[in-house]
């Protein structure tokens, strides 16, 4: 079992990519973000993965024209979730520098996302924007 306190369930997309011949890469979006380390072993079992790509795949709404046809479900533990690119490449290069190294779909509520465990915890991470905020905060203009 991992160190960690949570996990995240991601579901990848794979598309061609159309400048460079025979290379592809992956369209992450969370399906369950920070998902407490006490389920990690219903979330590793092929049958709920393949539930939730099955969902997924039936329900995303796809417009681009370089989609391979192959998606799977990763699970990814915080500390590589929420890296940063100062966690990278170290405060020599990288000082204060706050910005995700990898788009998981951390920043945004992405049409896959079904729940978050710890909406606290993520919003310690970054500044949620989305449209429910707005309407809340436009609210209060009024």
């Amino acid at each position: 079992m991992s160190k960690n306190k949570t996990f995240n369930v991601c579901y990848l997309r794979e598309y061609m990519d159309p400048e460079h011949q025979g290379d592809f890469f992956y369209h992450y979006e969370t399906v369950y973000r920070n998902v407490p380390e006490k389920f990690r072993k219903k979330f590793k079992s092929q049958k709920t993965k393949m539930k939730i790509i099955k969902f997924l795949d039936w329900n995303y709404k796809e417009s681009a024209s370089n989609f391979a046809n192959s998606t799977r479900i990763e699970l990814i533990d915080e500390d590589q979730y929420y890296q940063t690119y100062e966690d990278v490449f170290g405060p020599e290069t990288a000082a204060g520098d706050k910005n995700l190294f990898n788009d998981y779909g951390q920043k945004w509520d992405r049409q896959s996302l079904r729940k978050d465990f710890n909406v606290k915890k993520n919003n310690l991470v970054y500044i949620p924007l989305n449209l429910e905020m707005m309407k809340i905060n436009t609210e209060e203009l009024k």
